[in-house]
């Protein structure tokens, strides 16, 4: 079986990164920011432009789109960059 990758797209202040995680480490929607280092109190996490809560089970997305119906960018992080 071959690794199955999410790729997510990362809104920084504007600043746009994309970055591919193995999907086969995601137990719920929060652990993709647990992958990249991101504070849950600093960032939004939307799949398919529709905010999604961090406790949400991957396999429930999953199921409910089905994977050939995730692609590239479904999944953003819209981080916010306090100035101080």
């Amino acid at each position: 079986m071959t690794e199955q990758k999410i790729f997510v797209e990362l809104d920084q202040n504007g600043i746009k990164s994309n970055f591919e995680i193995d999907l086969s480490k995601l137990k719920t929607a929060g652990d993709i920011l647990k992958e990249l280092k991101i504070n849950e109190e600093t960032a939004l996490l939307f799949f398919k432009e529709k905010p999604i809560p961090f406790d949400e089970k991957m396999e429930k997305i999953i199921e409910e789109t089905g994977i050939e119906n995730i692609h590239d960018g479904d999944f953003r992080i819209l981080k916010v960059i306090f100035d101080e």
